[in-house]
């Protein structure tokens, strides 16, 4: 009895300080629609391509920083979970110091080497990074606020008539 309350106690601990997360599609959704409203176009290849780090949006999109500050809006096919788990990604190109879709591909090293081909690449303004960024965090945080407007729903009973 002790060990069941014990575990109940810490997975509602838990849970109260999990951050909130969008849903893949909620995030996908939102890509798509920023990628439509900034009116984004594909670049097959870019040329001069260090990555310098990387940000995951959801399991189809990820965010590429290369040096000299650029960021590129990268679709990944088929959906790349992987990633979700992983402390980082390699980058596999084809030519050299050229990012190219289709070709070019990351894996994660942790698990078997499932390649996650490169099929879009949408180069990003420092504004346009910076809009998607806070569109984001627009969203998670009116998600943090809907989660606790129903936890005080819950909270509160309605009173009974006798």
């Amino acid at each position: 009895m002790k060990y069941t309350l014990m575990i109940t106690l810490l997975s509602l601990l838990l849970a109260s300080c999990a951050t909130s997360r969008l849903s893949d599609e909620a995030m996908e959704t939102l890509i798509e629609e920023f990628i439509a409203s900034e009116q984004l176009e594909n670049q097959h290849s870019v040329s001069a391509f260090t990555l310098d780090s990387y940000g995951q949006l959801n399991d189809h999109y990820v965010v590429f920083r290369s040096a000299p500050m650029r960021h590129f809006l990268v679709k990944l096919a088929p959906r790349c979970s992987e990633l979700s788990f992983s402390m980082g990604l390699v980058l596999h190109r084809r030519f050299g110091n050229t990012l190219s879709e289709g070709l070019d591909y990351v894996y994660v090293p942790d698990s078997l080497p499932f390649k996650c081909f490169i099929s879009k690449i949408y180069p990003l303004t420092k504004m346009q990074h910076d809009v998607l960024r806070a569109s984001i965090k627009a969203e998670i945080n009116e998600l943090e606020l809907k989660e606790e407007q129903e936890k005080g729903d819950q909270g509160t009973t309605p009173e009974t008539k006798l």
